[in-house]
């Protein structure tokens, strides 16, 4: 007798959602296609998500939660969360494929991934506590803080390959995580 587990079902099309979505972008991506990665039918999109459309937000929400467990903000030592960021980016490069295609196919207004606006507003509120308390200069602003830290973080991965050999020419890691560490901690160096 077959055991239904819907949880699995579910966790097997957001994966496969991340590969395919982050390979063809939303529109160019099929739900056959998607099913099967998952072994599922391709009903079963519409039984959990509703359209390809609520896949797609999904994949953005379930990717956003799970780098916040994974990666929690530590304002006492934004470099080393900008490395671990550099980090996750590197291990896990369908991610970022998959948000770059989320920021370009997303851009509408109101069209915002709720967990990722719920965990910026996480974000910019801890920095504003520690610059509160003094432990960050307030010279920027917590949204720009926060910004700058993913931004650094993730350029390697967003940047053409001949940019990026023109700024770090070795391709090693170490060196590309040492540079996102010491651009982070100057940013935030008092002036």
């Amino acid at each position: 007798m077959r055991v239904r587990d819907p949880e699995a079902k579910q966790r097997r099309l957001l994966d496969a959602a991340l590969t395919e979505f982050g390979e063809r972008g939303l529109e160019g991506a099929r739900i056959d296609a998607l099913a099967a990665r998952a072994e599922c039918s391709s009903g079963l999109v519409y039984t959990y998500f509703g359209s390809k459309d609520g896949l797609f937000d999904a994949v953005m929400e379930d990717i956003s939660t799970q780098m916040v467990d994974q990666i929690p903000l530590m304002p006492e030592d934004l470099p080393e969360y900008a490395v671990r960021l550099y980090d996750a980016h590197a291990a896990n490069p369908d991610v970022g494929r998959f948000v770059s295609w989320y920021q370009l196919e997303r851009r509408e207004a109101g069209a915002a991934s709720m967990a990722a606006e719920l965990i910026t507003d996480e974000k910019t509120g801890r920095i504003a506590a520690a610059q509160r308390a003094g432990i960050l200069s307030s010279r920027l602003t917590p949204a720009e803080i926060v910004l700058a830290v993913q931004t650094i973080a993730r350029t390697w991965f967003t940047l053409p390959a001949a940019t990026l050999a023109a700024l770090e020419p070795t391709g090693s890691d170490e060196a590309r995580r040492e540079i996102v560490r010491r651009t982070v901690a100057a940013l935030l160096a008092a002036p």
